[in-house]
């Protein structure tokens, strides 16, 4: 019996037929065009949807008694919050002048937690506090510091205080010695992780409990009074309604400017509620020029409060009353800029649960957020089972979260030296991408083989709707644009516009390379290089 009979090829035949598969480029068709709405698995791209939060695994296969719903199918970004104490535990007064960062510091923890992050293919944020008044269980006679041990032995650095029989090391915000420590720690990690790309992002630290630039423990359970609304301009130099704020607005100009110096090319975001730091980090800081991407916005009670601080947002709020332009900075910054959100524990305006996924749900619209976090919301923070109704509230807010792109109709006339095609996007996510991406138009035969390659412009970052989102029953409103690019002359035939979208999001000089798969577009037929069909044309 011949070779060729027991299905045996013969070597001479096997190499011609590789020859010909490799000249042939191994093609097969393209797949058919389509795209894809909410109900199947979420589109897993950097700096959208859900992120992991505080070393927290997605929702809800973290959940024990929501882990039979389908798994989340995963995220490109993690955030965490690091304890000063954590990285500075070394009195500075011991170190020798002029000593290097690694001598001062220790970044060890930090260091694994961005290498175990990166190793799974996310980005990676995060914040430093200097004070937790939570949520670790405590003891009568304890003491509770998230400053270094050394910060309380420092002369005007800090002081002790007590609610029910707890002690409290809490920063003495405006002092001279908690800033100079403060912004010599925002300064170090600028040196280390500003232009490492692994590092997406930044978190504004060094004021008010978690770092958020509030103090209501201290004003409410320690007792700390706050200046007056009338005297809050002369005590504070700026406006605070509400008792609630401590730091002067000097020593807001000496943590934000810091803080821009330190990360001009990290994009960092910060809570709007203190009005002297909002205004610093989104109009006037001099220390703004120097960015490479305005800042963003950190929210953190989605679904409980108005995704605006109260002093930009209620009808009685001074700021609001007297139309100060700032109000308007903010609001733009949401269509500009990522917003990062975290669901809270607590209903804080009142209603039910689902009245809090509701409020969720519309204010992850139309405050255009990106990011939402993994954490907080009660069927997470208790061990509880969501209701379908409350799944699917959450579900969609989640979902809808960010940029949700796809290029859905393809449309291809002839011009005096070739052919032109005008290319149809739509986002129908929350929010734009802010990142950088490569956009490639690619034509294939019928048979699946490449025959030209043009480089797109579709305006991605500018695709955001500002039409008011209120019937909670639809789709967020969509985002339009058309990108035209110029093809090659091409023989009669039919063929296949496929695009491909590359991230390019890599800082200049940058450290630990970091490299993301192609965008996920909302298409269906994924290619194996990232691709999806966008539509058929017609030549001859």
């Amino acid at each position: 019996m011949s070779a060729a009979r027991c299905g045996v090829v013969p070597k001479r035949v096997l190499a011609l037929v590789l020859t010909l598969a490799i000249v042939a480029g191994c093609t097969s068709p393209p797949p058919e065009p389509g795209t894809v709405d909410f109900d199947g698995p979420d589109l897993v791209n950097p700096m959208r949807g859900q992120y992991e939060n505080i070393l927290t695994d997605l929702f809800p296969q973290a959940s024990e008694p929501n882990r039979d719903r389908p798994a989340w199918p995963g995220t490109r970004f993690e955030s965490v919050r690091i304890p000063w104490r954590i990285l500075q535990p070394k009195d500075p007064r011991t170190v020798a002048a002029g000593a290097p960062d690694s001598d001062r510091y220790d970044f060890t923890r930090l260091d694994r937690a961005i290498a175990d992050a990166a190793a799974q293919g996310r980005q990676f944020g995060f914040r430093v506090t200097a004070f937790d008044s939570c949520c670790d269980a405590t003891q009568k006679g304890q003491t509770v510091s998230t400053a270094p041990d050394w910060l309380a032995s420092t002369p005007g650095a800090s002081s002790t205080r007590t609610a029910d029989g707890v002690h409290y090391v809490l920063p003495e915000w405006n002092s001279p010695a908690y800033l100079d420590a403060f912004t010599g720690l925002i300064a170090a990690l600028g040196r280390r992780y500003d232009r490492d790309e692994r590092v997406a992002m930044y978190e504004m630290s060094g004021y008010g409990d978690f770092s958020e630039n509030h103090v209501a423990f201290a004003r409410d359970s320690l007792k700390i009074a706050a200046p007056s609304p009338e005297n809050s301009r002369a005590q504070l130099g700026y406006y605070s309604q509400y008792r609630d704020q401590y730091l002067t607005y000097a020593s807001a100009q000496r943590l934000v400017d810091t803080t821009l110096r330190a990360f001009p090319n990290t994009q960092i975001v910060s809570t709007m509620g203190n009005p002297a730091i909002a205004g610093l980090l989104l109009r006037d800081s001099r220390e703004l020029h120097g960015l490479r991407r305005p800042v963003g916005i950190r929210s953190d009670s989605l679904g409980a409060l108005p995704i605006l601080p109260t002093w930009a947002e209620n009808r009685w709020s001074e700021y609001v009353q007297k139309r100060d332009p700032l109000i308007g900075v903010l609001a733009e910054r949401f269509r500009t800029a990522p917003v990062i959100t975290e669901w809270p524990p607590q209903l804080l305006s009142g209603g039910t649960v689902l009245d809090y996924y509701r409020r969720g749900l519309r204010d992850v619209v139309n405050g255009h957020v990106s990011l939402v976090s993994s954490t907080g919301f009660p069927a997470q923070s208790r061990p509880e089972r969501m209701t379908d109704e409350q799944y699917v509230l959450w579900r969609r807010a989640t979902t809808y979260a960010g940029y949700r792109y796809a290029a859905d109709r393809v449309q291809v006339t002839a011009t005096g030296s070739g052919l032109r095609a005008a290319v149809h996007w739509v986002n129908r996510g929350s929010a734009p991408t802010y990142d950088r991406w490569k956009v490639a138009y690619e034509v294939v035969t019928e048979s699946g083989r490449r025959v030209a390659r043009v480089d797109g412009a579709p305006p991605l970052p500018a695709m955001v709707s500002t039409q008011p989102y209120r019937d909670l029953a639809a789709a967020p409103p969509a985002a339009e644009a058309t990108d035209t690019v110029d093809l090659p002359g091409l023989g009669t035939g039919r063929y296949m516009l496929r695009v491909i979208v590359t991230w390019d999001e890599h800082k200049v000089g940058g450290t630990h390379r970091m490299t993301m798969p192609p965008m996920q577009l909302a298409m269906t037929g994924r290619g194996k290089d990232g691709g999806y069909s966008a539509g058929w044309f017609q030549v001859g």
